[in-house]
């Protein structure tokens, strides 16, 4: 891998004000928002349902003249469409607040993955610090301390090879770089194995 600026030196560039997407992983992002609307519908209709039944059960056990049961009758289709009202804005708006909570997980997910891809590509990529308001704060940044050790290292493999190619250049002991060239080489290949991350 080619070994690039620092990212602690690097001053971290925020993209210029914009509009602002808010759903950045759709599948991921509209799978929990709809959950929470349909959650928030079932749970208003059902307490909604459950008022509207209890009023009638008090409305059976008034002795009420036709008059005034057709007045009620009126008020009860007033009382059932605001109750289907407001299931539906609850919804509305618990869908809402998923869009913008999901939109925290999402967003650090998606710049990660862009940082792994840079990486597979062999560079490492400048960091720049999550939002305010982002989750996954402390595995960015372990994810950040990864990088960093993985272009340190590179840093100085690169300065060990450097060593030993001014050594070679001098036909001074080419034994002493060969054996830093091997210990970097078998490095490498130790670093590059299976690792089970569970240990």
């Amino acid at each position: 891998m080619q070994a690039a600026p620092s990212a602690a030196k690097v001053p971290s560039q925020r993209p210029a004000a914009g509009r602002r997407t808010y759903v950045i992983d759709r599948g991921f992002q509209l799978k929990y928002t709809l959950l929470l609307a349909v959650l928030g519908g079932v749970t208003s209709g059902l307490f909604a349902t459950m008022m509207y039944l209890a009023h009638q059960d008090a409305l059976r056990d008034l002795a009420l003249s036709a008059e005034a049961r057709a007045q009620l009758a009126s008020a009860d289709t007033t009382l059932l469409m605001l109750v289907v009202a407001i299931a539906v804005l609850m919804a509305a708006a618990l869908g809402l607040l998923g869009v913008l909570i999901t939109h925290r997980v999402a967003g650090p997910v998606y710049v990660m993955s862009h940082y792994i891809t840079t990486l597979a590509k062999g560079r490492f990529p400048v960091l720049r610090p999550l939002r305010k308001n982002d989750e996954l704060k402390v595995f960015f940044g372990r994810f950040q301390e990864a990088l960093e050790t993985l272009r340190q290292k590179e840093l100085d493999e690169a300065g060990t090879i450097d060593r030993a190619l001014a050594v070679l250049r001098s036909q001074g002991d080419v034994q002493a770089a060969l054996v830093e060239l091997e210990a970097i080489s078998q490095r490498k290949r130790e670093a590059a194995g299976p690792v089970d991350a569970g240990r």
